[in-house]
């Protein structure tokens, strides 16, 4: 996670573009669209003109195999409360064990196969467990890539502004 986060910061483009893909990796990542969270980022990035890498790496810290039953419990809870739908959690625990070993058909077909209720439930929970997040991670990033670009502005202009040393 250390390895990601870093990459996340050493990221080189416009501090707000940055942060738009922040932004989307998060929205993406803690919504349960595992099988399609790449598909999902990469349009989202493209349209919203996001950093598409920094979507894809924020998305990994967010959603990775230590998180994803945290996000999907609290999905499904968010879920079935906002919509009333009876969604038991052995469906939902299904689901993950499937789509985990499964390829992307299999888990679309899967995921069809049972029922309006499920999805709307679960893609409701997670959008509402997701946007508050993706706006904290747009603003929080927005923070770290300004003050970094402004350190680095900083000391260029310390450097830029020495006299040369004669030889």
């Amino acid at each position: 996670m250390k390895y990601y986060w870093i990459r996340l910061l050493r990221l080189q483009d416009d501090p707000f573009v940055l942060a738009r893909g922040v932004a989307m990796g998060v929205l993406v990542g803690l919504t349960p669209t595992i099988p399609f969270h790449t598909v999902l980022i990469i349009a989202l990035c493209t349209v919203g003109r996001g950093n598409v890498l920094a979507g894809l790496t924020a998305s990994i810290l967010v959603s990775n195999p230590l998180t994803i039953p945290l996000h999907y419990y609290a999905a499904w809870k968010l879920g079935t409360l906002l919509t009333g739908f009876h969604v038991p959690w052995a469906e939902v625990s299904q689901l993950m064990e499937t789509v985990k070993d499964a390829g992307l058909i299999d888990a679309a077909r899967f995921i069809c196969h049972k029922g309006i209720d499920m999805m709307a439930s679960m893609l409701l929970g997670g959008l509402v467990l997701s946007v508050p997040f993706a706006v904290a991670a747009y603003l929080l990033s927005l923070f770290l890539y300004m003050k970094r670009r402004k350190r680095k502005l900083k000391r260029y202009l310390n450097y830029a502004g020495r006299p040369r040393e004669k030889k």
